[in-house]
């Protein structure tokens, strides 16, 4: 008896393109990783069908720019949540 069942799943090309690529990066094969969501799903009993939220250019933009105030040490700090709501009031003009 063979030691290995056979799964043929279809997907969109790009889509096995990506994860090929990203499986590559940390070393292991897109076998493995669905195997590790089989094991899961048998195990947990349920599948999550949602993707963590990429944010646009301007949020992006945003975060970098706080990431490096932060790391400078050069950030807006606040007395009052009024203060803070103009700021942010101001920010977003």
């Amino acid at each position: 008896m063979n030691k290995y069942a056979v799964i043929n799943l279809k997907t969109d090309p790009e889509l096995k393109k990506a994860v090929t690529k990203v499986a590559e990066k940390l070393g292991v094969s897109v076998s493995s990783v669905l195997n590790n969501e089989l094991r899961r799903f048998a195990v947990e009993q349920r599948v999550i069908f949602d993707l963590p939220e990429v944010p646009n250019e301007q949020t992006s933009a945003l975060m970098k720019k706080s990431r490096a105030e932060i790391e400078n040490n050069d950030y807006h700090k606040f007395e009052t949540n009024e203060e803070s709501a103009a700021f942010l009031k101001n920010l977003l003009k």
